[in-house]
């Protein structure tokens, strides 16, 4: 009887660390959300796992081989580290603890930073999915009753849907379009605001494909081009390397002389960027 209640019991935890690992698996190739929202899921999971020093461990080894193109995600794992190396599991539980609660406060230090500028907008655009533009557009809602986001939805994973659903859960007015539609809509629009991935040293960024066209736009059509962003975006690098996704989200098909090209992110030039708002 012993014997079978031993191997129940490690039946179950293994199956509890199974769903642990299948839930890391799906943060670090999640496609569809920005670099803060994987920071927060990936916090949260890490929260579940303090009482595993080797699970903690794991974990971030893990996370650093897939996003170590997110330079917010670097910084956090970074810390993480500092603080294992210092041999203190209290100071790691407070901090992981205390995560969400300091984000929070970035992310009302970044509209208390912005409001001057976005005071007399009413009607922006922007694409892609993030998490630090959803949190200050809940702040801005309360001032601005009038605020319209028109997002375009971002192609191949159309994860600008998701952004759209998010706002609505907000009561904020949506109008989702797709991508080719910007031109059509920058003359209605106030402002193009984006978030970004990175913010290299040479003040380019990164963020989601269409970005740069959407900058370009707003060059010929005289409006700002805002980025919001946390300090944590901030790299010291001055190089980005495009790099090729999965082929078949565009075109699963193959044909003789057919490339097919998917690239998630791109360089936006300084020079085309109105102002980047950080906290």
């Amino acid at each position: 009887m012993g014997k079978r209640v031993e191997y129940l019991q490690k039946s179950t935890n293994d199956v509890y660390k199974l769903k642990k690992e299948i839930s890391l698996q799906k943060i670090v190739n999640d496609k569809t959300s920005g670099s803060s929202e994987i920071l927060v899921k990936l916090n949260d999971y890490l929260k579940n796992s303090l009482a595993n020093s080797l699970q903690i461990k794991a974990s971030i080894k893990q996370a650093k081989e897939k996003l170590s193109h997110f330079e917010a995600v670097n910084d956090y794992l970074n810390s993480i580290e500092k603080i294992i190396k210092s041999g203190n599991p209290d100071k790691l539980k407070i901090f992981i603890n205390n995560f969400d609660k300091q984000l929070q406060s970035k992310y009302e230090m970044l509209y208390q930073n912005a409001k001057p500028l976005l005071k007399n907008l009413n009607t922006i655009l922007t694409l892609s999915n993030s998490k630090t533009l959803f949190e200050v557009f809940k702040l801005w809602k309360k001032d601005n009753k009038k605020l319209k986001i028109i997002i375009c939805e971002s192609r191949p994973k159309l994860e600008g849907r998701n952004f759209a659903e998010a706002l609505l859960k907000e009561k904020i007015k949506v109008e989702i379009i797709y991508d080719f539609m910007i031109s059509l809509y920058l003359p209605k629009v106030n402002a193009v605001i984006t978030g970004a991935d990175i913010i290299l040293k040479n003040g380019n960024t990164i963020n989601k494909t269409g970005s740069t066209t959407a900058a370009i736009l707003c060059r010929h059509f005289k409006k700002p081009f805002y980025i919001l962003a946390a300090k944590d975006k901030f790299s010291k690098n001055k190089i980005f390397h495009l790099k090729q996704e999965n082929r078949n989200e565009v075109w699963e098909v193959k044909r003789k002389n057919l490339f097919v090209s998917n690239i998630y992110f791109e360089e936006i030039p300084a020079k085309l960027i109105t102002e980047i708002i950080t906290d």
